[in-house]
C-alpha cells in the first residue's frame, strides 16, 4: 500500500518532470513550490523522472511529513530557480542567503546544514605546496591562482569578485574543468565537491584542502512574493527539531557522506 508521503512524492515527481507549457493536474492552491538546483549531487539532483539528494530529503521531512504542508518539487538549471523564486513562480529556494538573493527573498533563521568551503587542486599543480599553507582568502589573493567556479554561485560571487576566476556554465562543468587542468583550484562546499569527485572520471586526482576558507549555510530562501512567507518562523523551528533527530543523521547516511559538524 502505498502511504501518504510516497504518494506525495509521487505527485510532485511527476509534476516536476513536466516543461514549460504542458498540460498537468494543477497543485493545491496552498502547495509549496520549492525549486531546486537539479545537477548538485548529493544536495540535489535528477534522478530518472525525480528529484533526490540531501536537501530534497531534510526538506521534504521538515515540510511535509512535520508540518503537513504540500510541496511540489521542481529541478531547473540553478540560474532559472533562482529567477522563478525572484519572480514568485516558486516559493522558495535552499541555498546560501547572499545580499543578491536576499534582495528578493528571507531567509528562514535555522539552516538545513553548514558545510565548509575548502581549496579543491590537481596533486600535480605546482602550486600545491603554496596553496597548502593558505589559512584565508587574503593569504589566497596574494598567490593569485586562477579560479574555477560557475556563473550562478552566489557565494563565489560575492567573496571572489577581485580574484582571477573563470566561470563555468554550471557546477559539473567547473569541475570538470578543474580535473581537465583548465584552472588551479576551485574553491567550493566540501561534501559536495568530494562526493562529485568520488563519481567523476579522473577525480582522484584532485586533493582538498584541510583549511576552510568560509562556511556555507543553506538556508530555506523563501520569495517575498510567496503566500507561504509568514510560516518561516513555524518552519524555522521544525527545521532546528528535526536536526536533533536520528532520521536528520540518516539521510546523510543514506548518500554515504559525513554529518557536517
Amino acid at each position: 500500500m502505498i502511504n501518504r508521503r510516497q504518494l506525495i512524492r509521487a505527485t510532485a515527481a511527476g509534476l516536476g518532470g513536466l516543461g514549460d507549457g504542458e498540460a498537468f493536474s494543477a497543485p493545491s492552491p496552498d502547495a509549496f513550490r520549492l525549486a531546486y538546483f537539479e545537477t548538485y549531487s548529493p544536495m540535489s539532483f535528477r534522478d530518472g523522472d525525480r528529484l533526490r539528494g540531501i536537501l530534497v530529503e531534510i526538506l521534504h521531512a521538515v515540510l511535509v511529513d512535520r508540518l503537513g504542508l504540500v510541496c511540489r518539487e521542481e529541478g531547473f538549471p540553478w540560474a532559472r530557480a533562482q529567477q522563478r523564486v525572484e519572480r514568485g513562480e516558486s516559493d522558495a529556494i535552499c541555498t546560501v542567503a547572499t545580499p543578491q538573493r536576499l534582495a528578493y527573498s528571507v531567509a528562514v533563521d535555522e539552516p538545513i546544514l553548514t558545510v565548509p568551503n575548502r581549496i579543491f587542486v590537481r596533486a600535480d599543480n605546482p602550486m600545491l605546496p603554496a596553496l597548502a599553507k593558505v589559512r584565508n582568502l587574503d593569504e589566497l589573493r596574494a598567490l593569485n591562482p586562477s579560479i574555477l567556479s560557475y556563473s550562478a554561485n552566489g557565494w563565489a560571487k560575492a567573496r571572489l569578485q577581485d580574484f582571477d576566476v573563470t566561470w563555468g556554465g554550471d557546477f559539473n562543468s567547473a569541475m570538470k574543468m578543474l580535473v581537465a587542468r583548465r584552472g588551479d583550484i576551485m574553491v567550493e562546499n566540501a561534501l559536495t565537491m568530494v562526493y562529485t569527485l568520488q563519481r567523476t572520471p579522473g577525480g582522484d586526482a584532485v586533493r582538498m584542502l584541510p583549511t576552510a576558507m568560509d562556511q556555507a549555510s543553506f538556508q530555506l530562501l523563501i520569495s517575498k512574493r510567496s503566500p507561504h512567507l509568514n510560516r518561516r518562523d513555524e518552519i524555522s523551528r521544525a527545521i532546528r527539531q528535526f536536526k536533533l533527530a536520528p532520521p536528520y543523521a540518516d539521510i546523510f547516511q543514506q548518500y554515504g557522506v559525513p554529518l557536517p559538524k
